[in-house]
């Protein structure tokens, strides 16, 4: 119960101290659409195949930087190899998760870009088997973003991720890394 409590402190931590713009605002946001699937790294004893929907609105901008906030919905399937047994570890996760991103403008259509994310995800049941109900995702990778008009760009990138529930027991993390694509336009 106490671990839930610190979930709950820190949830409430970072909807407070990051600052936002007003909803009853009229001006337009921009919304990213972000879906990737990755595959397991090099270790053979996680064997599990994520396929994740990112939706992101930013809220930060600056001529090289800019900050999205949004929601990641994820769903990892496949089997670990936890204390020596082979676990079935398939789940469904979705939680509030942050994007920085750093860029760099080569042409009126085409940039590139440098993505760090993270996000705290709560699954129906303890992921990976021997985990806990809740994990960070920790998503980092480049991207190249070409602009279809004025308020649309597409992106195609490369995108290595880690997910740990940050104890020192009962942790059985993994990594992965794969392509992603995105959508981003202004509503």
């Amino acid at each position: 119960m106490r671990r839930f409590i610190y979930l709950i402190i820190f949830i409430n931590f970072l909807l407070i101290c990051l600052p936002g713009k007003s909803y009853c605002h009229a001006a337009s946001s921009q919304i990213k659409l972000e879906w990737d699937h990755l595959r397991p790294t090099m270790r053979s004893d996680r064997n599990l195949d994520t396929m994740s929907l990112h939706l992101f609105e930013k809220f930060i901008e600056t001529p090289n930087r800019s900050m999205y906030r949004g929601i990641t919905i994820t769903r990892p399937r496949g089997d670990i190899t936890w204390k020596n047994q082979n676990k079935n570890s398939s789940a469904v996760g979705i939680g509030p998760a942050y994007m920085l991103r750093f860029g760099k403008h080569y042409s009126a259509k085409l940039s590139a870009a440098f993505d760090i994310s993270g996000g705290l995800i709560i699954y129906n049941k303890r992921f990976p088997a021997g985990g806990e109900y809740y994990n960070f995702m920790w998503r980092i990778g480049p991207k190249f973003i070409y602009k279809i008009n004025e308020i649309s760009s597409l992106s195609i990138g490369y995108t290595r991720m880690h997910v740990s529930n940050g104890l020192r027991t009962n942790n059985p993390s993994y990594e992965a890394h794969g392509v992603s694509l995105g959508f981003i336009t202004k509503f």
